[in-house]
């Protein structure tokens, strides 16, 4: 899990870097918009994939919520991608068994050095150097773009209103990140996970054994329901690539293509079923288990959003590669958690077939023991 999230936030970063310091330079100083749209494009798809390993590393380290959220719009702000990706490494190296230095030896080797040398690590060490540095370029080139994308919506384009407060907002994300990660220290963290690692070791002085998991309860129709909205759903992102290589990106404003009418009208179709089947098993599973009212409120909700991006792809404009992009990614969202039932189901048999083996291995006689006198 480690391994993907670093390769992601790599990648993220790399690619905002060359959008924002390459690409959007170009667009505005040369009018080439070419590396905007190949490295922007490709930044959003990959993005997502960002996103939901950042958010199941974090949700398995336990952090607390707000740094939890810092950590999955690092991906949008140039270089803190990079920064992220070093504090959720050294967090997971903090969970291995500590060193040669315990919590007692770290104490007192801060007390040793005092104020002085706890204000000379937090603010003029090699980390705080670096991440003075990262913050005195991304912070000024936030606000920078913000004012670029200010004056392009004042001239007419009414999109870049949306961007013009977005910017100001990774400022202060930028801002917050460097305040939070100066402030951090690394020792008293790992000693802080030192000392809950022993608690929880301390707990059951007598038990060894992992506890029991518990099994989920998600009926057969729930399940059943779940996976055949998830093949839909796969068949409509399947039509809409269809529908993407046959109808032009570039075709007249409409409902209703000159070319491809066949494959946008199947399309539409599954997009309705979809849409239907969807509403109905919200309102099946919203009295069932957390998992049913899980898989039907987030299903519902991503293929809400995936029907806005279809609505959004009638006028000839950017709006519509917006509403391409939004549909795709609601739709993919929807197999997702239409798959949750599914996963839990074969959870639920994996611990069943594992508490009916087990009483049968304690139940048969040791190895090399006699027949047993009445």
């Amino acid at each position: 899990m480690l391994l993907r999230y670093r390769v992601m936030a790599f990648t993220t970063a790399a690619l905002l870097i060359v959008l924002v310091f390459v690409g959007i330079p170009l667009q505005a100083a040369a009018g080439r918009p070419g590396v905007v749209n190949v490295v922007g494009t490709l930044h959003g798809f990959l993005y997502i994939v960002y996103l939901v390993t950042a958010f199941s590393l974090t949700w398995r380290l336990r952090i607390p919520k707000w740094q939890m959220v810092l950590v999955l719009l690092a991906g949008t702000v140039p270089f803190c991608a990079f920064v992220a990706e070093r504090k959720m490494t050294r967090r997971v190296q903090a969970l291995a068994p500590p060193g040669a230095r315990t919590p007692a030896e770290a104490d007192g080797h801060s007390r040793r050095h005092g104020r002085a040398a706890t204000l000379r690590q937090r603010w003029v060490s090699p980390r705080a150097l670096l991440l003075h540095l990262e913050v005195l370029v991304v912070a000024p080139g936030c606000a920078l773009a913000g004012w670029w994308q200010a004056t392009r919506a004042l001239g007419g384009n009414e999109l870049s209103w949306v961007y013009s407060i977005e910017w100001p907002i990774f400022a202060l994300l930028a801002l917050a990140g460097w305040w939070h990660l100066v402030h951090e220290d690394p020792e008293a963290y790992r000693a802080r996970r030192w000392k809950v690692t022993r608690r929880e070791e301390s707990a059951l002085p007598g038990d060894t054994t992992a506890a029991p998991l518990a099994p989920i309860d998600v009926d057969a129709a729930t399940t059943r329901w779940a996976v055949l909205l998830a093949i839909v759903a796969s068949l409509e992102i399947a039509l809409g690539i269809a529908a993407l290589v046959v109808i032009p990106l570039s075709r007249p404003s409409g409902w209703l293509p000159a070319h491809g009418a066949a494959v946008y009208g199947v399309h539409a179709s599954f997009g309705l079923a979809l849409g239907v089947g969807a509403l109905g098993f919200w309102w099946r599973a919203r009295r069932g288990s957390r998992i049913s009212r899980l898989s039907g409120g987030w299903g519902l909700a991503c293929v809400v959003v995936a029907s806005a991006g279809g609505l959004l792809t009638e006028a000839q404009s950017f709006v519509r590669f917006l509403g391409i992009c939004v549909m795709l990614v609601g739709a993919l969202l929807a197999v997702g958690a239409y798959l949750v039932p599914s996963a839990a189901a074969a959870r639920t048999r994996a611990l069943d077939a594992a508490g009916s083996g087990a009483p049968e291995a304690a139940a048969a006689p040791p190895a090399g023991a006699g027949p047993t006198v009445p």
